[in-house]
């Protein structure tokens, strides 16, 4: 594996990420959101606690701090996901992804406020980029009939709020646990119980479990490529700089944008409106990333 350039991870994780992301769009016509979620928490615990037996010895996963992956797994991956899922169904993912990809500012402006780091001139430039971006995608103009309601797009945006909380806080956990899958592994699970009470709580109804033939295998291959994505950046960020890692994966929308125009064009428009707000929000998280 050390022979392999991090930056080749990265960038397999931005487009494994962009197909799952695809695989869902297929799967949710015949289904829900919430069962994607369940249906992509179960893939990814046995992928994540398979790869954390295998590398990690049993006494460091029993003498491991766990508690603060514990946490997090209240919010993420379970609602992130289920919010994500969400945007995908309403808005398509040609507009969900690059809105997803923002999650990089909320982690800066969160690190800002609650770890004391500094407010840079590129963290500025590049807030104005984003925001100018998911301003441009949420225009109502007679081709975004499409999106149904702008509202919706508050659905990717509350994702990638939590998913930057969520960074905060692990910074604080990575450094008492042997090897990122088993914090993951440990996220995934505490998610999945969560998300089983309160969907069983929320919606009381025999939809909230909607599986069937035409979508049970979209959701399987959406739940083995999101896990080829973890183990795809977990190899990057292990083998290469953060620095160089993260823009490279950031990339993830604009593959989102080809696979749709390739996959989704039935029931999802590209428009050029579409592909300038990726790219300034993909500049803006890139922006973020090399120079916070």
């Amino acid at each position: 594996m050390s022979s392999i350039p991090p930056e080749l991870f990265a960038l397999a994780n931005a487009f494994l990420f962009a197909l799952h992301n695809v695989f869902t769009k297929k799967a949710l016509p015949h289904s829900n959101p919430a069962t994607g979620v369940i249906f992509g928490l179960l893939i990814n615990i046995v992928f994540l606690w398979t790869m954390a037996l295998i590398i990690v010895p049993i006494a460091q996963i029993a003498l491991a701090t766990t508690w603060i992956f514990m946490l997090v797994g209240l919010f993420q991956p379970g609602l992130t996901r289920l919010l994500t899922y969400k945007g995908i169904n309403t808005l398509g993912v040609a507009i969900t992804d690059p809105i997803r990809a923002s999650t990089p500012l909320f982690s800066a402006i969160l690190a800002i406020i609650f770890l004391g780091e500094q407010v840079t001139l590129p963290i500025v430039v590049a807030t104005l980029m984003i925001i100018a971006g998911i301003t441009l995608l949420s225009w109502r103009t007679g081709s975004m009939k499409l999106l149904g309601s702008a509202m919706f797009l508050w659905y990717p945006i509350g994702a990638s709020a939590l998913a930057g909380a969520s960074q905060v806080v692990r910074k604080f956990g990575l450094a008492s646990v042997a090897h990122p899958f088993l914090a993951a592994a440990v996220t995934a699970t505490s998610s999945l119980v969560i998300s089983l009470i309160v969907m069983g709580y929320v919606e009381k109804t025999q939809e909230t479990w909607k599986v069937n033939r035409q979508c049970f295998w979209w959701f399987v291959a959406a739940g083995i490529t999101i896990s080829l994505g973890m183990t795809c950046i977990y190899y990057a960020l292990d083998l290469g700089k953060v620095s160089a890692v993260i823009p490279v994966s950031s990339t993830g929308p604009l593959f989102s944008l080809l696979l749709t125009w390739l996959f989704l064009r039935d029931v999802e428009r590209v428009t050029p409106r579409i592909v300038i707000s990726a790219l300034m929000i993909v500049g803006g998280v890139a922006l973020i990333s090399l120079w916070k």
